[in-house]
């Protein structure tokens, strides 16, 4: 008799289990509430890879166009310096979308996306770029303050590049990414 109660309550939790369907992070995402910030000031979010990335968010203006702008986020991690860059933003209200980054389009106020893998910030270990084949790949500018320089938003990118390492990933998804940032 015992011999039969225990493979008959193992096949009952065994039945009982379901397993979740993950989310897809290319499926649109929900409208923002834009009465209230979404993050707080002076700092900014992002899951890397679904995992919450702890990185220093800055922005800083170009130099020469006080109109475009751009936001870094770096972070050193196992002994490598991680840093990841949307670069070319106008300060316009609304959703921009990426394209990819090449040497020839860097000024023409369309917004890139990069991510670098380096030792002592000066020696290359890989680097990613936009994934041109994915969708749903935006900036979206919730608020931009013109007078204390103030701007806030979402994001959220798929990158890929050539890995020779075993301990990186092939790809990068950055998602649910949020701003809060005083632009310097």
């Amino acid at each position: 008799m015992k011999y039969t109660i225990f493979p008959l309550v193992l096949l009952g939790l065994l039945i009982g289990c379901t397993k979740e369907k993950p989310v897809d992070p290319t499926d649109p995402t929900p409208p923002v509430d834009t009465t209230t910030h979404i993050i707080e000031l002076g700092k900014g979010s992002v899951l890397r890879n679904g995992m919450e990335w702890k990185a220093d968010f800055l922005a800083k203006y170009y130099v020469t166009d006080k109109h475009r702008f751009y936001i870094t986020a770096r972070l050193k991690e196992s002994g490598f310096d991680h840093a990841f860059t949307i670069a070319d933003i106008v300060t316009s209200h609304g959703f921009q979308v990426f394209e990819p980054s090449t040497y020839w389009n860097g000024n023409n106020k369309i917004p890139e996306v990069s991510y670098f893998v380096s030792l002592d910030l000066d020696q290359l270990i890989n680097s990613y770029d936009i994934d041109s084949t994915r969708t749903n790949q935006f900036i979206e500018l919730l608020r931009y303050d013109s007078i204390h320089h103030i701007v806030e938003g979402r994001f959220q990118t798929f990158l890929e590049g050539p890995n020779t390492w075993w301990f990186l990933p092939d790809s990068m998804t950055m998602t649910e990414g949020k701003f809060h940032l005083k632009i310097q």
